[in-house]
């Protein structure tokens, strides 16, 4: 029996994410969870630069799903075969991952960190929902693991992924910076993100196969027209 890595790696990562939401809600690991709030804490109370504020809050408000969609547009429309494949298969991931991260944000039901600065107040008022896993971390850390796992070959292509990959680690950074969350939170975020990519990851040949059909059935469609 042909054991499918992509699943295993899924698996362990969707374990660890368990771990973790057992760290910040259990009453046994208070010290963890003082340390995360800390480390909150003092980088959001330390951001006093304010073009690098001013940038973080650009980045946390246009690096999600505009960023986002714009990039699985582009991948698909100009990155040929291997872009539409990245957008596919990252797509489908980012899109359960906005299906179920409310829900699952519900069901730990972990407050948003309250030590916020005067100029982050406002960022919080428009997100209301709750704070673990992070919903930015999410949606990035899926989009760059699609990217820097599919779309390589080519050192044009490797340049764009890792740039994808910095992109992302920027906006993850953003939210702990600003205050809205917290590094576990993040790294809850991080843990799902990845773990769904991964899983859509091990039926990539499936996918391959669909997709091609499809998008041979269209092409032809649009010739008869």
């Amino acid at each position: 029996m042909i054991i499918n890595h992509f699943f295993v790696i899924s698996s362990i990562l969707f374990i660890s994410f368990i771990i973790v939401t057992i760290f910040i809600s259990h009453s046994n690991f208070e010290n963890i969870q003082i340390l995360d709030q800390t480390i909150t804490s003092y980088i959001s109370t330390n951001s006093t630069d304010d073009y690098f504020s001013n940038f973080m809050i650009y980045v946390t408000l246009y690096g999600r799903e505009y960023f986002w969609g714009f990039v699985l547009v582009a991948l698909f429309v100009l990155g040929g075969w291997i872009g539409k494949k990245t957008a596919i298969i990252t797509g489908l991931s980012i899109l359960i991952l906005v299906l179920v991260g409310v829900e699952i944000k519900n069901i730990i039901d972990k407050d948003r960190p309250l030590d916020l600065t005067n100029t982050n107040k406002y960022l919080l008022e428009k997100q209301l929902t709750k704070s673990f896993p992070s919903g930015h971390a999410l949606i990035v850390s899926a989009g760059a693991c699609g990217a820097i796992s599919l779309y390589r070959g080519t050192v044009k292509r490797l340049l764009i992924s890792l740039l994808l990959v910095i992109e992302a680690t920027l906006v993850m950074f953003s939210r702990v910076y600003l205050g809205l969350h917290s590094p576990l939170d993040v790294l809850g975020g991080i843990l799902v993100g990845v773990s769904i990519t991964f899983f859509f990851l091990g039926f990539q040949n499936q996918i391959d196969i669909l997709s091609k059909r499809i998008i041979s059935f269209i092409g032809r469609k649009m010739v008869k027209k």
